[in-house]
């Protein structure tokens, strides 16, 4: 990641490209993931990428159960672009420039929207 933040609004295009694959893939596959015993946590895919501009950037998603006996999906994600700092001098600090989210009814509507 470099060392400039992404403008707003080219992060919010980013991700919203990014969830609209999420937004795509159905209920059923979502909950396949959660059930999975293989995950012994919260689901997260990591992705990298360079902006149009040449700003680095990484996008994590989360999957989890928003309220598991409704059977309702969460899905989270967040872009961040650039290093805030050094925790101890060392430990990067990174902080969203945006992040966004969903949560998807077994019946693929989405809560909320």
């Amino acid at each position: 990641m470099g060392d400039r933040p992404m403008d707003d609004g080219t992060a919010n295009q980013i991700l919203g490209e990014c969830l609209a694959t999420y937004r795509q893939q159905t209920h059923a596959g979502l909950a396949a993931r959660l059930d999975d015993s293989s995950y012994h946590h919260t689901p997260v895919d990591v992705i990298q990428g360079t902006s149009h501009n040449g700003v680095g950037y990484t996008i994590e998603i989360s999957i989890l159960w928003d309220d598991k006996n409704r059977r309702h999906i969460r899905v989270m994600a967040d872009l961040t672009s650039s290093n805030r700092g050094c925790l101890f001098g060392f430990i990067p600090v990174l902080k969203p420039d945006v992040a966004d989210d969903f949560i998807m009814a077994p019946d693929g509507t989405f809560i909320g929207e």
